[in-house]
């Protein structure tokens, strides 16, 4: 019932004239509170909502507004204590315990959402999100066993009423990844049911999708990741953001599986580069690769050309570089260098063939092709100018 037919009702009733102007004028604040909150003048709908609370106090209407105003201002606890004070009025209603337990879980509080979420889905079996979030909360706290029980106890249960649920089938395949069979059955139940169930958000989708991402690239499980392309092509307007983060996964696979075919060296370079850190321990440790491919330049080049060949868009990530080693042109200015550049940081870097084995690197020193010029005397280009202030400025 709303406030309008709730105001008429008081009014055709038979309560005493000066009870049903204080109704009336509670609900008329009532209603003032909500526009309130719906306009954002959070503090307003805050003060009137606590001044209804002083002379109801046991209005479930007005504590349950008034608890969502104060999450909304940024007073989460103020918001889980009238939760709280919500629920020991009202132990047997589902929403209001879920309500809590979702307070409880955006405070961090995992194991007493956990409890509370136990306590909802007894109340209301049906209650999907209820589910989700219990199923989650599990793996929060990295307790296997219990996510495997609530996970698959919740998909069963649901099943039950009809309801299926995509977050837990990500949950599923999440606790599944290392037994192929049953982890590509749950992603083919997410496409599934995003043929047939009501249309959310892309922002759930897209979460669901990140999440599947996140767990194939820690365990490196990325036959998946097909399987996971097909998801978020269902995606309606997908965001760019997953659409980068599909194609880091995608490029992290590559380079795992270039392991097993191509020089360590090679692979090291392109994992450093992928992992994107600058730092100087980094920087060092890319110029020493750059210097073993350059000492063996006749067993690199054959494997930079079948890199060009085989994984483009890797050989990109430092082609330039790649190119120089593939022509051999200033191969002995390019790594004498690097070489000095390490010796001026003080370390001497390791230096390894495409095989595999160490060497010593013997470099020879760079000799300039013809006298020196100085400073003073005019540049060889022929602009007259001295040479200090033309080519050699």
């Amino acid at each position: 019932m709303n406030i309008t037919e709730l105001s008429k009702e008081i009014e055709a009733s038979d309560i005493d004239d000066e009870l049903k102007s204080q109704l009336k004028e509670h609900l008329f604040l009532f209603k003032q509170a909500g526009r309130a909150m719906e306009e954002e003048r959070l503090e307003d709908g805050i003060s009137i909502l606590e001044m209804l609370l002083q002379r109801a106090p046991h209005d479930l209407a007005v504590q349950a507004m008034l608890a969502t105003a104060y999450s909304s201002a940024g007073h989460p606890i103020k918001s889980i204590r009238m939760l709280e004070d919500i629920y020991e009025q009202e132990p047997d209603d589902g929403e209001y315990s879920f309500a809590l337990a979702l307070a409880y879980r955006r405070q961090d509080w995992v194991q007493k959402a956990l409890k509370q979420l136990k306590i909802t889905v007894s109340l209301s079996p049906d209650n999907r999100k209820a589910w989700e979030h219990l199923a989650e909360c599990s793996m929060e706290i990295e307790d296997t066993h219990e996510a495997t029980m609530n996970c698959f106890g919740a998909m069963y249960i649901l099943n039950e009423y009809g309801i299926k649920s995509i977050k837990l089938n990500a949950l599923a395949f999440s606790l599944t990844i290392e037994e192929n069979e049953k982890a590509d059955k749950y992603l083919t139940n997410i496409l599934d049911i995003m043929d047939d169930e009501e249309k959310y958000a892309p922002s759930y989708y897209e979460g669901v999708v990140n999440d599947l991402l996140w767990e194939v690239n820690m365990s490196e499980c990325y036959e998946f990741i097909p399987r996971i392309k097909e998801i978020a092509k269902e995606i309606p307007d997908i965001s760019e953001s997953i659409v980068e983060r599909l194609s880091i996964v995608e490029r992290r696979a590559e380079i795992i599986a270039m392991d097993e075919t191509y020089p360590k060296t090679l692979c090291g370079i392109i994992k450093l580069l992928d992992n994107g850190c600058d730092c100087e321990e980094c920087m060092r440790n890319l110029i020493s690769m750059e210097c073993s491919v350059l000492v063996d330049l006749n067993g690199y080049q054959p494997e930079l050309m079948r890199l060009h060949k085989e994984h483009p868009k890797l050989y990109e990530m430092h082609s330039k570089f790649f190119d120089e080693a593939i022509s051999g042109v200033d191969r002995e200015r390019s790594l004498s260098s690097r070489l000095r550049t390490m010796s001026e940081s003080g370390f001497e870097p390791i230096l390894i063939r495409a095989d595999g084995s160490e060497v010593n690197p013997v470099v020879e020193t760079y000799r300039r092709e013809g006298p020196k010029i100085g400073r003073n005397e005019l540049c060889p280009c022929g602009s007259g100018v001295k040479y200090k202030k033309c080519c050699g400025s």
